[in-house]
């Protein structure tokens, strides 16, 4: 068995001996007969990877995803539900647990969670990690993603019927939480929410550094993570570095492959409505019927724009990049955080905002 990180993750991408032995030894653990109640939850979440592969069948479901957020196209929710099994695959959860030691009992804390809906199963971490460390865990959804989550959560608690995993309408009477949201709704929360331990995360979003000597299936892979949900996620690229004298027809002969984007009705709107107004205000921009590419030091362009900024060295381009960290949620490119293609297929480990939510939660019911 290969204990190899992914080529999108923040885990190196050959372990230290010591950890790949860790790691088989919590892989022979995972699947040891025992009565063990962290090995139980471990388990759960393996066969949940093979539990959920039901789903794709259920056409009422994928009809009621879409029909309920016109942006969780049938493809990107499908995506999202296997980005969500491949990171439970067997040797990644071997791997996760190899960073910790046992996880505590179950315990009574209630654990609140208040759901992004940017994305399909955006908050689905959050419910894990909870669940993995034993808290009994109270989630509100996104009005925007209530119909996805709901269902893979309902494979989780049919495999394991002690899970506790609440819905709710409010989080009252919670001894801790974990939200997302903009920068403004985090203010709030951090008022509301300042006597209950929390980890709060606003917007952030990623960054693509080219050098110029991407291959094309890198440029194929970079297309993936711009296009992919149309750039709405955390860990969507929205803004590139490029050399100074970077061609960029490379980045559009590579963008041809998600030309029907431009047919899906809000994305559409929002390309065209940007479009004239660039053009009413006389601001420079290229094109290709689906995209609008902008020279801006902005890293959240509105959907359908991608910014593009030239750097004169690598130098310049790190320092760039380090003075707008707090920004940030990955950067993607060669020698980066994370490979070309792997921008929305996080492992377990690539905690948003590089917060640690399980060792928080552990810390948390050992206090």
């Amino acid at each position: 068995m290969a204990l190899l990180g992914h080529s999108g993750s923040q885990a190196p991408q050959l372990m230290h001996s010591s950890v790949m032995m860790m790691a088989m030894w919590w892989w022979l653990l995972l699947h040891k007969d025992t009565d063990l109640l962290m090995d139980s939850r471990l388990q759960t979440l393996e066969k949940l990877a093979g539990a959920l592969e039901a789903l794709y069948a259920d056409e009422a479901l994928w009809a009621q995803v879409r029909a309920k957020n016109p942006w969780f196209t049938p493809e990107f929710a499908q995506h999202a539900l296997r980005s969500w099994q491949q990171a439970l695959r067997p040797e990644a959860l071997a791997f996760w647990a190899s960073r910790y030691g046992s996880p505590p009992a179950k315990h009574d804390r209630i654990l609140g969670v208040l759901c992004a809906g940017n994305l399909p199963l955006v908050g689905l971490h959050d419910i894990l990690m909870g669940y993995v460390a034993g808290w009994t865990v109270h989630y509100k959804p996104s009005s925007e993603d209530n119909v996805l989550l709901p269902a893979v959560l309902a494979c989780l608690e049919s495999l394991d019927p002690a899970a506790s995993l609440v819905q709710v309408e409010r989080l009252n009477h919670i001894h801790g939480l974990l939200a997302t949201g903009s920068s403004n709704t985090m203010r709030y929360f951090e008022h509301y929410f300042q006597h209950i331990p929390h980890v709060l995360r606003g917007s952030r979003t990623s960054v693509a550094l080219l050098t110029g000597a991407e291959t094309e299936e890198d440029l194929k892979g970079l297309a993936d993570d711009i296009f992919r949900y149309f750039g709405r996620g955390c860990r969507s690229v929205t803004h590139v570095l490029i050399p100074q004298d970077y061609d960029v027809q490379r980045l559009f002969a590579s963008w041809v492959p998600w030309g029907d984007i431009g047919q899906h009705a809000k994305y559409g709107s929002n390309y065209d409505y940007h479009r004239a107004l660039f053009m009413l205000n006389q601001e420079p921009f290229l094109e290709n019927h689906f995209v609008l590419l902008r020279e801006h030091a902005a890293l959240k362009p509105p959907v359908g724009v991608l910014h593009y900024q030239r750097y004169t060295d690598l130098t310049q381009a790190k320092a760039l990049l380090q003075a707008l960290e707090s920004e940030i949620q990955t950067v993607v490119g060669t020698g980066q955080a994370t490979g070309f293609g792997a921008g929305q297929s996080p492992e377990l480990w690539d905690y948003a905002d590089q917060v640690d939510t399980y060792q928080f939660l552990v810390d948390q019911a050992q206090g």
